[in-house]
């Protein structure tokens, strides 16, 4: 700071203060300065609002308006450099009016000299300095805070939210009104995971990677790791600041991966237990047809028991088959809406039986995939009769949409079932996982194995006691 270039503008509707006013600043020799001088109100507004001075010094008095009413107008329209206030009768009103303006100092003229003018300029300068380290600093944070891709939040002592950056209104779809100033446990899933959180946020200095889940205002599942500290407001009460983490598609990705897997190691079990089961019976259903011709009609009860078991064992091996065998590479182009459709067609009569009005959204474009066309039915039926089971006779609604996003055909089937209990949902398409009672856990199972065998991905979204919706989403072509 020290002999550094400075820029002063003086401004003073008297000819006389002006010159008084310069000769102590020529006397000082702490800086290199150069003084501009204007006596008019107007200009020299503009000329502040250009913003080529490093220092303006202002006397109170401007002819009808007054230096306040100038540095008053001149920071509304965003000049923040460092105004001194000269006035020729100080006075506390005056002073304690600076200061709300945001005058940097103020003097009176009548114990203005070379000396007191230069610690004026100098702390001024230094207080500048500091303020714009600290618009930096703070300019920074705001940065980091607005631009995170994770959700930065604090909590007053009630674990209220009191702030939180845009990122959080974003994941969970609520606006700043609905979420500021509400407990945060509002947003989660299970109160009991939401009392463990807030347990550790509170008698914790700092806690890290906790696995919780939100629901968003939609009653979407999402999957964060929150990471919590305590901090000191300004005001000296506690508060809490915390990190969350979206990771619901990276646990997605490890499930279907851990899922994919297992299936994969079922498939070779069932391949090679097929062939064990099959061989010998194969033999029995040999024998039993021998056996029926020799056996009296009060033994036929018996031979029909073991046909129908026997044909039971042979279709459960059927469907292992099905989950297990990768599809044939054999595709062919097929419209999603006509395998919709066959796939609904088939499900008509269950669909009819309980009441369950239906309602299609086919895209009209032609939404085209490469598949098998049988397998495709299966995996879809599977979807529409297990949304049917689900559904209250007479209440339900069946909506099915189609339509093409980002290079993909998109199928969407929604009930207005009981939905799935939360605890289920994970464990949805694995292999023997049910939730009926009569149920052996192979139909999502196989569905899923189909959708992945295309090259698809399939979701499902439920809320329980208001329903459910699956998504496909299967690579489109384009026809030439």
């Amino acid at each position: 700071m020290p002999h550094s270039k400075l820029k002063v503008l003086l401004i003073d509707d008297s000819e006389d203060d002006l010159f008084l006013t310069s000769h102590y600043l020529s006397k000082i020799d702490t800086f290199n300065i150069t003084i501009d001088k204007e006596v008019n109100y107007n200009k020299a507004r503009k000329r502040i609002l250009e913003n080529n001075h490093d220092i303006y010094i202002i006397d109170y008095l401007l002819g009808p308006e007054t230096g306040l009413e100038l540095i008053r107008d001149c920071a509304r329209e965003g000049i923040n450099k460092p105004f001194i206030l000269l006035t020729g009768k100080g006075g506390r009103e005056i002073d304690l009016e600076a200061a709300k303006t945001g005058v940097y100092d103020y003097l009176t003229k009548s114990n203005l000299n070379a000396e007191l003018l230069e610690r004026s300029i100098r702390y001024s300068l230094q207080r500048y300095s500091s303020y714009v380290a600290m618009a930096e600093s703070e300019f920074r944070y705001r940065q980091i805070f607005n631009k995170s891709t994770d959700v930065i939040f604090v909590l007053d002592h009630d674990f209220k939210l009191v702030n939180f950056n845009p990122m959080m209104t974003v994941l969970l779809g609520y606006t700043d009104e609905e979420l500021i100033n509400q407990p945060i446990n509002m947003l989660f899933e299970h109160a009991q995971e939401a009392d463990e959180f807030l347990y550790h946020t509170e008698y914790s200095d700092t806690k890290s990677d906790i696995e919780i889940v939100l629901r968003t205002k939609h009653g979407i599942r999402k999957n964060f790791l929150a990471s919590s500290s305590q901090v000191t407001s300004i005001d000296g009460d506690m508060q809490y600041q915390g990190i969350l983490y979206d990771y619901t598609n990276l646990k997605k990705s490890l499930e279907e991966r851990s899922l994919d897997e297992r299936i994969e190691a079922i498939g070779k079990m069932v391949r090679s237990m097929a062939h064990e089961i099959r061989n010998p019976l194969t033999n029995i259903n040999l024998s039993l047809h021998q056996l029926q011709e020799i056996t009296p009609e009060e033994g036929k009860i018996y031979t029909d028991i073991i046909t129908r078991n026997s044909k039971r064992i042979n279709d459960l091996i059927g469907e292992l088959m099905n989950l297990s065998n990768p599809i044939d590479q054999n595709h062919k182009p097929i419209n999603i809406n006509t395998i919709i459709q066959s796939a609904l067609a088939d499900a008509m009569d269950r669909i009819q039986l309980k009441e369950i009005s239906v309602s299609e959204d086919l895209t009209e474009s032609e939404a085209i995939i490469m598949g098998d066309r049988s397998k495709l039915h299966m995996a879809l039926l599977n979807i529409i009769i297990n949304a049917v089971e689900a559904m209250e006779s007479t209440k339900g609604l069946l909506t099915i949409k189609t339509s093409s996003q980002d290079n993909n055909a998109h199928i969407e089937i929604t009930d207005n079932g009981e939905g799935i209990p939360t605890d289920n949902i994970p464990h949805l398409f694995q292999p023997y996982f049910t939730g009926k009672k009569n149920g052996m856990g192979l139909g999502l199972a196989t569905t899923h194995s189909v959708v992945k065998a295309h090259k698809g991905k399939i979701e499902v979204e439920s809320v329980f006691g208001k329903g459910t919706t699956f998504i496909i989403k299967l690579p489109a072509i384009q026809l030439s």
